[in-house]
């Protein structure tokens, strides 16, 4: 296939075009939405008792104080002198507001919590964003705004995605300043070392406002590349942003149909976005109104998943594939050779049952089995226009795949990511580094009381090749408590090296980051 020509429009034009018409604000309660039919206060009630029978269910209890500080944690093991600097996590928190609990587990307001790392001596802070929303809502003693998985009584109107910011999904790091993100809206300014919350991210006038997704890519020179999903104008938008943190470029291409789309990748010439057919169908509400963003969409499992290819260079050039109906929450990383050809892996599933039910049914205390997300490659020819996708690891769920940050874009030859094997919580509990190319792999399986969040590969100071250490939280059940875990990367099978120990517990989260001192 080729790569078909599409119409310009100026930057400025194009995008306050969109934003205008508040198309760049696709959440929120649509005009004519009925209250959800499960009563928030309800939940909150069957939550509460089934944490009492079931222990695990702590890891979506929300967190009791909008700040948390300890000055120095207590540690085990060696932890190394040479490694320094900061671990920072965010994760949906505050899913309860006043009797109202939230009705799916991706609208708990985001929490902060960053580990500072000194050799061993390990300092642990954790502060609410302090959103539009959450500072509003906190004011109100209720929630007042319509979410992604959420109606309460009652709601207000929107004016942009701004309204409804929960900045509770990743962190970013760039030109020196820290950003908590969201799905759909504007990423928020945090102080890298208090966790206070600044102000809105604003990176151009001409793009305030705009959809800035949760995974931003950054090349190993300090590049950003960026999407954002502009449901009901079926277009995405398009980021490039300098390592002086400067917009250097931006694009809308037309998307139809458009899905949610979470993650993307990046090669040294292209942007890779796959669109899977969970279809953005307003008008399609199977008799009953819709209350809030996630119901807007159907699950067309008889229909491709898009894969889009885009020129770094020119954004109007689009190359489009298809591959089988699945579902994607996470890539790795993409890397391209001499030929044109794109690899990269991702965690797929067979459907988002997870995201449409799991997630909804677990803030009640309940557990619903979803299909296991595996890890697949894929490989693009762009010449021949063929993308095909093989079962890498068919044995056990894998999610949160993650290479090195100086890596992004280019090969690598080291996947970190969370797998499973059996666990009483029903979720991922073994640490897994793989290389791509032999499939050979080493694990480390947490034990049954702890649950494990996403791991990250740290390097050496701010300097750059190998990463000799496996950095990690876990929330301990059995001791009511978070944890910190380190690993020799040489030695994953043989378990941590050094841990520190929270004297409390947060509620488990979604991303993280480290910055090095």
């Amino acid at each position: 296939m080729g790569y078909p020509q599409a119409p310009r429009l100026s930057r400025r034009a194009a995008l306050q075009g969109v934003l205008a018409t508040g198309l760049a604000s696709p959440l929120g309660a649509p005009a004519g939405a009925a209250t959800a039919p499960r009563a928030g206060s309800d939940l909150k009630t069957q939550f509460a008792e089934a944490l009492g029978r079931d222990p695990y269910l702590l890891a979506y209890r929300s967190a009791e104080r909008p700040v948390y500080r300890a000055r120095r944690l207590r540690t085990r093991g060696r932890w190394p002198n040479e490694l320094r600097g900061s671990l920072y996590r965010n994760g949906p928190a505050r899913h309860e507001i006043g009797d109202f609990r939230y009705q799916h587990w991706f609208d708990g307001d985001g929490m902060l919590q960053a580990f500072h790392v000194d050799g061993g001596r390990i300092e642990h802070r954790a502060r609410f964003v302090e959103t539009h929303k959450y500072v509003k809502e906190k004011a109100a003693g209720r929630p007042i705004y319509a979410g992604f998985g959420t109606a309460p009584p009652e709601p207000v109107g929107v004016t942009s995605a701004d309204d409804l910011n929960v900045a509770n999904i990743s962190v970013l790091h760039h030109n020196e300043t820290l950003f908590a993100l969201w799905e759909a809206g504007s990423p928020w300014r945090v102080d890298a070392r208090t966790l206070e919350t600044q102000r809105v991210g604003v990176f151009s006038e001409e793009t305030r406002g705009a959809p800035f997704s949760a995974h931003p890519r950054v090349e190993p020179d300090g590049q950003l590349w960026n999407f954002g999903y502009v449901s009901p104008a079926k277009k995405i938008l398009l980021w490039h942003l300098g390592p002086d943190g400067r917009v250097r470029r931006t694009g809308l291409i037309d998307c139809d149909p458009i899905s949610m789309v979470h993650d993307f990748v990046v090669t040294e010439r292209f942007l890779v976005l796959v669109i899977c057919p969970l279809h953005y169908e307003p008008t399609a509400t199977d008799g009953a109104p819709p209350t809030n963003f996630l119901d807007l969409h159907r699950w067309r499992g008889e229909d491709p998943t898009q894969v889009l290819v885009v020129d770094k260079n020119d954004f109007s050039k689009v190359q489009r594939l298809e591959l089988p109906a699945q579902w994607i929450f996470h890539f790795s990383n993409a890397w391209e050779d001499s030929a044109g050809v794109i690899r990269f892996e991702a965690a797929s599933a067979a459907d988002p049952a997870v995201l449409q039910t799991t997630f909804r049914d677990i803030m009640a205390g309940r557990v619903t089995p979803a299909a296991a997300s595996r890890l697949s490659s894929y490989r693009i020819d762009t010449r021949r226009g063929r993308v095909d996708q093989t079962v890498l690891r068919p044995q056990g769920a894998a999610e949160f795949p993650i290479v090195s940050p100086d890596v992004v874009g280019r090969r690598h030859r080291r996947l970190l990511m969370l797998t499973e094997r059996r666990s009483p919580h029903s979720g991922l509990n073994q640490v897994t580094l793989l290389d791509p190319s032999t499939a050979d792999e080493r694990s480390y399986r947490y034990p049954d009381h702890l649950i494990p969040e996403e791991h990250l590969l740290v390097g050496r100071g701010k300097t750059t090749g190998d990463e000799p250490w496996i950095l990690g939280t876990a929330l301990n059940v059995r001791r009511r408590r978070g944890e910190l875990f380190l690993f020799d990367a040489r030695a994953l099978d043989a378990g941590p090296v050094a841990s520190a120990s929270l004297p409390y517990a947060l509620p488990v989260g979604l991303h993280a980051k480290f910055v090095a001192a």
